[in-house]
C-alpha cells in the first residue's frame, strides 16, 4: 500500500512541475539592451541606466528577411540598421507596441534637426549585435535641457555620420527596428549622453 501511495505522490508531484501552458512564444522574443550614461563636462557620471526592450514586427520580419533564402537578395551595408535616435518622447509608444514603425516614432518626437547618429558600426557575434558607446551632445543633437525620454534603433538612407533627423522612413531600406523607452534625463549645457545598444537573439 504504502508502496503505491510513494508512486501516486510521486505522479502527482511531476504533475504539479508541468506547466498549465506550455506554449513558449510569448516568453521566446527577442530582446535588446541599451545603456544610457548622463556625464558632464568634465567626463564625469552624473547617471546611468540599463534598460531591456522589445523588437518591433517591422524589425522582426526585416531580419528574417535577411536571414532566410526568400528569393531576394542580402541588402547593401549602406541599407542596413546602422542609426541610433534620441526622442524627447517621454513614452515612446515603440517600447511596449510591437506595430510601430518608424514614422510612428518620429512623429513621437518634438526635437529639432539633429538627434540621429548614423553609419555606426555594430560587433556581431554567436547571438548578439552591439554598437557604442555613442555621444549625444547637449547643443549639438538637442537643445540644453531637453529631456531624452528615448531611443530609436533604425535606418539612415543616405544621410551618412553627420548628426541628422529621424529614422529613415524611405521604401527599401532598414526600417525601425527597436525602440527603448529609457528613464527620463535631462541634458543640461555641457553634459552629454552616451548610449550603447545591444540585440540578443539567444
Amino acid at each position: 500500500m504504502l508502496k503505491y501511495l510513494g508512486f501516486g505522490l510521486f505522479f502527482l508531484a511531476i504533475f504539479m512541475l508541468i506547466p498549465a501552458n506550455t506554449d513558449k512564444s510569448d516568453s521566446l522574443k527577442m530582446y535588446g539592451i541599451a545603456t544610457i550614461v548622463v556625464k558632464d563636462s568634465s567626463g564625469n557620471i552624473l547617471f546611468e541606466n540599463v534598460i531591456h526592450n522589445i523588437v518591433v514586427d517591422t524589425g522582426t520580419a526585416y531580419m528574417l528577411d535577411q536571414t532566410f533564402g526568400d528569393g531576394s537578395t542580402d541588402v547593401l551595408d549602406a541599407d542596413q540598421v546602422d542609426t541610433v535616435c534620441v526622442t524627447n518622447a517621454l513614452n515612446p509608444g515603440g517600447a511596449t507596441d510591437d506595430t510601430e514603425t518608424a514614422t510612428d516614432f518620429n512623429n513621437e518626437n518634438t526635437l529639432a534637426s539633429t538627434n540621429c547618429i548614423g553609419s555606426i558600426s555594430f560587433t556581431t557575434g554567436t547571438g548578439s549585435a552591439t554598437t557604442g558607446a555613442l555621444t549625444f551632445s547637449a547643443g549639438t543633437h538637442f537643445p540644453a535641457t531637453t529631456t531624452i525620454g528615448g531611443i530609436g534603433i533604425c535606418g539612415n538612407g543616405a544621410n551618412g555620420p553627420v548628426p541628422f533627423a529621424d529614422c529613415d522612413t524611405t521604401p527599401n531600406q532598414a526600417p525601425l527596428l527597436a525602440v527603448v523607452d529609457t528613464t527620463d534625463v535631462t541634458v543640461n549645457t555641457g553634459e552629454s549622453v552616451d548610449i550603447t545598444y545591444t540585440l540578443n537573439l539567444d
